[in-house]
């Protein structure tokens, strides 16, 4: 297909395209509106060498993963769940919060979401000063020139809305709602390919050239006025 013809399958079947596009972005807005609102809180640790000389940072890098992993283990979780009296199993709440390294800016983000905004902050923020103190208490066996110490640069607070994020969603139905759109249009087309409706697909499907039409007589003039319509044959002559 050339260009011009791509141009008039979208004029002629633009409503199909809009029509797709609105029903998947009122889909994904109504799914918004009735899902559960999950609310999430982040607390941030910041890990520091009692030193900046090269060993002593390398090694605190290589640690941040190793202090993630210590901080996402169900030994944590259960202190959590213990001090705030949740009503959640260990793996449940495991499967609830993220610990991340961010090994560039020697920080570790613990992201908790729960349905909660107030719980959500409460997790995060129990999560990372209990850990705190894990760590504290493991440093006191160590000489003060080789410790790394992890003290709290943003504590949690109060949960924001996470998910669902309706603009988002509505902004992802919009394009399948225009791919969907497309592939409708085009496939119409496809199957309409074969029907002549004009001297020009006559030309591109017969290979001649019109020369002129004649119409069919019907069963009389007032019935071809209430018809509205002109029914002809079409005259060519081969090239």
């Amino acid at each position: 297909m050339e260009l011009k013809q791509y141009l008039r399958v979208l004029l002629s079947k633009w409503w199909v395209i809009a029509l797709a596009c609105v029903i998947t972005v009122t889909s994904a807005v109504i799914f918004s509106e009735i899902q559960p609102p999950i609310y999430r809180s982040s607390a941030i640790l910041q890990v520091i060498p009692a030193r900046y000389d090269y060993g002593l940072t390398l090694a605190a890098e290589q640690l941040l993963r190793q202090f993630a992993n210590q901080i996402h283990t169900t030994t944590m979780a259960q202190q959590v769940i213990d001090e705030l009296q949740l009503d959640i199993s260990m793996d449940k709440l495991l499967a609830d919060v993220t610990v991340a390294p961010i090994p560039e800016d020697f920080l570790i983000q613990i992201d908790a979401d729960r349905p909660n905004p107030e719980e959500a902050r409460d997790v995060a923020s129990t999560f990372a000063h209990n850990f705190v103190a894990f760590h504290a208490a493991q440093l006191l066996d160590i000489d003060r020139r080789d410790r790394v110490q992890i003290l709290i640069l943003e504590d949690a607070r109060y949960g924001w809305v996470h998910w669902p994020k309706t603009r988002t969603l509505a902004v992802a139905g919009g394009v399948l709602g225009l791919l969907i759109g497309l592939l409708l249009a085009f496939g119409l087309e496809y199957l309409q390919s074969d029907v002549l409706r004009s001297s020009e697909d006559v030309e591109r499907h017969v290979g001649v050239v019109v020369l002129g039409a004649i119409p069919i007589i019907g069963g009389g003039d007032g019935e071809s006025r209430r018809d509205g319509r002109t029914r002809r044959f079409a005259l060519f002559k081969a090239r």
